[in-house]
């Protein structure tokens, strides 16, 4: 029994992990977005552009001013 025990506080730590290594993904999508000069979202305005995805639950998309030509 004490096999078990190790397995499955191995298998609890590494999904753990996982949960972080996935929360940091979407901060690094919001850097990215932050460093084009745009902003999340839940909805981008009429006057802004989808310039990419946050992909977090609440902020899904990178929104930025349109350009005037």
């Amino acid at each position: 029994m004490p096999g078990a025990m190790k397995i499955f506080f191995f298998i609890f730590a590494a999904l753990i992990l996982l949960a972080q290594i996935f929360q940091a993904r979407t901060a690094i999508r919001a850097l990215i977005c932050k460093r084009m000069e745009g902003h999340c979202e839940a909805e981008c305005l009429t006057f802004e552009v989808k310039i990419g995805g946050c992909r977090a639950e609440l902020a899904p998309f990178c929104c930025k001013n349109r350009k005037k030509h």
